[in-house]
């Protein structure tokens, strides 16, 4: 795409479009003075015979500098409250702060993602806080750098796939760096006056979620009516700010997604990312601030109506996926224009009901109930690890007192999960790799040199791997096969010494996936077994590519065994390993056979 010339173009137009608002605030205090004046001109001149009537001039000059003071006040305090700092935005939308030491798998991953692009931009790590919202949206909001947040919505974090997300969080660093953030805020302070008489007007019509106003017996008939006045009474000030709203907004997403493009080398995944926004059952936000930061977010908050359409604060999402991606503008076009057209259903979450009640309703129910079940997957291995391997307690407590900070933070992340297996299985293999990364994945270089920066000790590299083991079955189904096929293609051409082919043998046991098994059929799975580990044996306890498939895979099948028939089995194995003097650790050896025999006997 051509990026650069959208940097230009978009710089070059959204810089004379701040000096609409002055025009606006004196079009808006001179039509409400005008239309004052002449409604007291014609209540005075009722019942003069024969004479004309004209504006009255002092009534026009008083109501014009009241209303011009009442939109700049409004909108100077405004700014001293949003002066605070990003988190002003995000709470005001219902936002929930995600630290590391609390935050579940998707969100270390959404922590991940922010920390690599402050890293590769060069800027702070912002907080980062959680939308209670069904629909696709982020945002980046703040002042400065120092008090920068990004915000993306649970549906968002859900829903994206890690080059997805973090495309979008790319894209959101990019109003950091660019100032748009600061703009942003600017400009959500200057139109607040402007937008103010009609943010009460909804407010006494929807309520306010943070507050007793939404229950139900609160919101009457005499307050619905004040509201509807309001909403008639601002209709011009809020028209005013929406067009000015939109029109530098849009030019910004415009920029934010050429540069977006600019940080992570791709974009593909910003392409996919505004196909699921587009294609999405719901777009809108609940929050009734929603609109008053319409022009933070990453997509329109609103259905596309006549009036959202005049005043669309985000260009087209199908021009901004052709500037990225045209041949699949193409092919994605008859699907987005469908969804366009089809009006969904409002998506409600009661008071009290969790979200993820909600989101599971509202989204997609069984890929919730798949989340849920994967999540009880984990738990489970969790335990299994803690049964079978009661001494693993000891050795996580000794590694978390080390506090390998980098490698821990893998826990979750399919990419970061990726780096830190082959770490830990092939180091040779990945500082090969790591020439290419640097041109075609810079993110993933950076990562791999802090752990190099920050190495673990030998002997806490298992703890760690059964430390992070539960994490991978918490993945998606997707996310565990890239993760599979990446670490397979990046160890295609190594063989594992004895110390690593363990570590490997360990996590082929707990995630039987784990090994990439082929599935074949031998009608003596005792005698392939016994013949298996003799092979391993001879190889001094190294795994060349067939043999980390293959062992694995005669380790498993023995599980098909009879009780008996299976110990006797593991019994022989367990001989032949020790008979060796080939394999250098056989402790470790006999470890893996009974980690083996105890999950099958389970």
């Amino acid at each position: 795409m051509k990026f650069r010339k959208y940097q230009a173009k978009a710089r070059r137009t959204s810089g004379h479009l701040l000096w609409l608002y002055a025009a606006a605030v004196a079009a808006v205090a001179g039509f409400t003075a005008f239309v004052t004046a002449l409604l007291c001109s014609l209540y005075l001149s009722t019942g003069a015979s024969g004479a004309g009537f004209a504006v009255n001039r002092t009534v026009f000059a008083v109501v014009f500098v009241l209303i011009s003071a009442l939109i700049v006040g409004a909108g100077w305090i405004r700014l001293r409250q949003l002066s605070a700092g990003g988190h002003v935005v995000a709470e005001s939308l219902g936002g929930r702060r995600i630290t590391r030491e609390q935050a579940g798998f998707a969100e270390r991953r959404l922590l991940n993602v922010v920390e690599e692009m402050a890293i590769a931009s060069g800027v702070r790590m912002p907080k980062v806080y959680i939308l209670p919202e069904t629909g696709l949206n982020a945002f980046a909001a703040g002042m400065e750098q120092r008090d920068a947040v990004i915000g993306i919505t649970h549906g968002a974090l859900q829903a994206f796939d890690r080059s997805e997300l973090q495309a979008v969080v790319a894209h959101e660093f990019s109003h950091i760096l660019n100032g748009d953030m600061r703009r942003n805020m600017q400009l959500c302070g200057c139109l607040y006056g402007l937008q103010m008489i009609t943010m009460l007007g909804r407010l006494f019509i929807n309520g306010d979620p943070q507050s007793h106003i939404r229950h139900a017996e609160n919101r009457n008939l005499p307050t619905i009516f004040l509201g509807m006045v309001l909403l008639c009474i601002g209709f011009a000030g809020s028209l005013a700010a929406g067009w000015i709203q939109a029109a530098i907004s849009r030019q910004r997403e415009f920029l934010a997604d050429a540069s977006a493009v600019q940080f992570t080398r791709q974009s593909d995944g910003l392409a996919s990312a505004l196909y699921k926004v587009a294609v999405a059952p719901n777009r809108r936000l609940t929050s009734p601030h929603a609109a008053e930061y319409a022009h933070f977010m990453f997509e329109s908050v609103h259905e596309a109506d006549i009036f959202d359409k005049l005043a669309a604060t985000h260009p087209d999402i199908l021009t901004r996926i052709e500037r990225l991606s045209p041949a699949k503008a193409r092919i994605w076009q008859s699907e987005i224009r469908r969804a366009q057209t089809v009006r969904p259903a409002f998506f409600y979450i009661p008071n009290g009901a969790s979200f993820s009640d909600g989101l599971q309703q509202a989204i997609t129910p069984n890929r919730e109930n798949t989340i849920y079940r994967q999540q009880r997957q984990a738990e489970q291995l969790a335990e299994n690890i803690r049964r079978i391997c009661p001494q693993s307690l000891q050795l996580r407590e000794e590694m978390l007192r080390y506090r390998p900070k980098h490698w821990l933070s893998a826990e979750g992340d399919s990419e970061r999960l990726m780096v830190v297996l082959a770490a830990l299985f092939a180091p040779a293999a990945l500082a090969e790799a790591e020439t290419e990364w640097a041109a075609r994945f810079p993110l993933r270089s950076a990562f791999y040199r802090r752990l190099q920066q920050h190495p673990l000790p030998q002997p806490l590299h298992r703890a760690l791997l059964e430390y992070l083991l539960p994490s991978i079955a918490a993945l998606p189904q997707s996310e565990q096969d890239y993760l599979n096929t990446q670490l397979h293609l990046l160890l295609a051409n190594h063989t594992l010494p004895a110390p690593k082919a363990f570590l490997w043998l360990l996590a082929s046991a707990w995630l039987p996936q784990f090994g990439h098994q082929i599935h074949a059929e031998n009608n003596n799975i005792t005698e392939h077994l016994i013949d298996t580990v003799t092979e391993w044996t001879k190889q001094g306890g190294a795994l060349n590519a067939a043999a980390r498939q293959n062992l694995p895979q005669a380790l498993h099948q023995a599980g098909m065994l009879p009780r008996r028939s299976r110990a006797t089995a593991m019994e022989r194995c367990r001989q032949i390993i020790i008979e060796s003097s080939e394999i250098p650790c056989t402790a470790e050896a006999e470890e893996v056979l009974r980690i083996y025999g105890q999950l099958a006997d389970s």
